[in-house]
């Protein structure tokens, strides 16, 4: 079993969230749980969605990393990354073509596509195509 801190997060939560690419590619043959779930129900690729480097993002999904995960909230790493984007759309768009759904709602009814729509600082809504729209 691998080590937990506090919040229940292991070496691969933490190097999602500090971009190290290195470790991160070193998961799968070290045997790690790339899907490994903290007690707030996060994944790495939560961490990795939230920090917006793009390549910890490319590397998860490549290592077997669930892209729709859901936290305790239902959020996917997708609205993590609509959310925390400042308008920044390449880690959005790694996760969409990765696979990960625009239109799952999280438990409070709101997708990654509608959460872009509503972010009023930032323009995100061109980054889904006219096709991912129709999607629920």
């Amino acid at each position: 079993m691998a080590e937990r801190d506090r919040f229940g997060r292991t070496g691969p939560h933490h190097a999602a969230a500090s971009a190290d690419t290195g470790s991160l590619r070193a998961l799968p043959a070290a045997g790690a749980d790339v899907d490994g779930a903290d007690d707030a129900g996060c994944t790495p690729l939560h961490f990795a969605a939230q920090a917006q480097e793009p390549a910890p993002d490319e590397i998860l999904p490549e290592a077997g990393a669930t892209v729709d995960a859901a936290d305790r909230h239902g959020t996917t790493p997708l609205g993590r990354a609509v959310f925390c984007s400042r308008g920044e759309t390449a880690v959005v768009r790694l996760l969409l073509d990765a696979g990960a759904d625009p239109g799952g709602k999280n438990r409070h009814g709101v997708g990654p596509r509608e959460l872009a729509d509503r972010i009023a600082n930032y323009d995100l809504g061109g980054v889904f195509s006219s096709g991912d729209r129709g999607s629920a």
